[in-house]
């Protein structure tokens, strides 16, 4: 799946849809369901439609390699009843009451969460249309793409307090509230790889990058699965962490900073030759190349680079999602700050008369040069601690200083 299959799904999750079928089911924290449905999607009140096509789009939303993951079922996982289990629920399009409720077990017997939480199920079939070679739409049909989307959204306590109650115009006390909050973990099945149906692989989203929820990928779908970029990020920073020393902390953290600046200029070289980055992984030689770069020893270098490669279980993930250049802006920032404090210190100590880095001896003589008829004039005065040579002038004479 690429941006744009995954883009043209979301689309379809407006008002005017064809969503045909939601079922859903609202589990309380002693894994009891608390309320069950499964109807006809275009007889709920449109306000409740909009909200549950608002949590479809946000199951397809993220980094495709991160958030976003496309998993593979192998063909002896296709034998397996997992995926016969997804199967014959696409194939029902959510009609079947006995299938729905099975779902409904089998991701509450196994999804860690000590809370509320709600599960929404929607059912669409799309009718993909043609497109010409330079990408625009024509009315006739290639397929037409049958999927479902599973969701599940944490529910939790609002705070009592005062609010506007509109039906009657006026501020008054609101009570507790149950509200379903963001997506945290969501499926969808088939795939859509190259705007048509994958039956081999499945779109798992995790809103959470470093928990990927295993256990629904291994008690529900029954598919391989991969680490998000985020994981990683995680794998890269042990492989370092033991080379360089548990015990350096500081060390490690601006290594793997490096190894990722490395990565990144490997990608901008790319970038330059016109190569769509978003479509290099970091396999063994952007890796190797990498962190040999930055770790001189080289028996190190290939140790951290062999750590990664097995724990990608050889599906690197996208390059350009690995590096983390939030911590590369910040570690920039922070260089630079010290920059400038230095630069501020050096200037402190130059305007303190101090001995700067030529070895020049701090203090300079002055001389000032004042017409003869004014010199008996001159007085020494102490303001503020400071002394001063106050020396009158008249408007039209001005004092010629000379440093030597």
């Amino acid at each position: 799946m690429t941006n744009s299959d995954r883009n043209e799904i979301r689309r379809r999750f407006v008002k005017d849809n064809s969503v045909s079928r939601l079922a859903l089911c609202y589990v309380n924290s002693s894994k009891e369901k608390v309320v069950v449905q499964n109807e006809v999607f275009l007889n709920l009140p449109q306000d409740d439609m909009f909200k549950y096509l608002d949590i479809a789009k946000k199951s397809l939303s993220g980094n495709i390699g991160d958030n976003l993951l496309e998993l593979s079922f192998t063909s002896k996982q296709e034998e397996e009843d997992n995926y016969r289990f997804l199967m014959g629920l696409k194939e029902s399009g959510l009609k079947n009451e006995e299938l729905i409720n099975i779902l409904f077990d089998r991701i509450i017997d196994c999804y860690v969460y000590e809370g509320n939480y709600l599960i929404t199920v929607i059912y669409d079939n799309y009718d993909v249309p043609v497109k010409t070679s330079d990408k625009i739409k024509l009315d006739e049909s290639e397929e037409i793409f049958s999927y479902f989307i599973v969701s599940i959204c944490h529910v939790n306590q609002t705070k009592a307090g005062l609010g506007y109650i509109a039906a009657e115009n006026r501020m008054g006390a609101r009570e507790k509230d149950w509200v379903a909050g963001p997506v945290e973990a969501a499926f969808m099945f088939p795939s859509f790889s190259d705007r048509s149906a994958d039956i081999h692989k499945i779109v798992f989203y995790t809103r959470d990058t470093a928990e990927l929820h295993d256990e629904l990928i291994d008690s529900v779908l029954g598919c391989s699965t991969k680490k998000t970029a985020t994981q990683c990020r995680e794998v890269l920073k042990n492989a370092v962490s033991e080379v360089v020393g548990t015990g350096n902390a500081e060390k490690t953290k601006d290594t793997i900073l490096e190894i990722h600046d490395s990565i990144n200029n490997i990608l901008e070289g790319y970038a330059a030759e016109e190569r769509d980055v978003t479509q290099q992984t970091l396999d063994r030689g952007i890796l190797s190349e990498a962190v040999k770069d930055v770790i001189k020893d080289e028996a190190e270098a290939e140790k951290i680079v062999t750590v990664c490669e097995d724990e990608f279980n050889h599906e690197p993930p996208r390059a350009d999602l690995f590096v983390d250049k939030k911590a590369l802006k910040a570690s920039e920032g922070e260089r630079r700050e010290k920059e400038l404090v230095k630069e501020i210190e050096t200037l402190k100590q130059k305007l303190n008369g101090k001995e700067n880095e030529t070895g020049r001896d701090d203090g300079e003589e002055i001389s000032i040069i004042v017409p003869e008829d004014r010199m008996e004039s001159i007085r020494f005065e102490e303001i503020d601690g400071n002394r001063y040579v106050m020396i009158p002038l008249s408007e039209e004479e001005e004092p010629v200083i000379k440093s030597r």
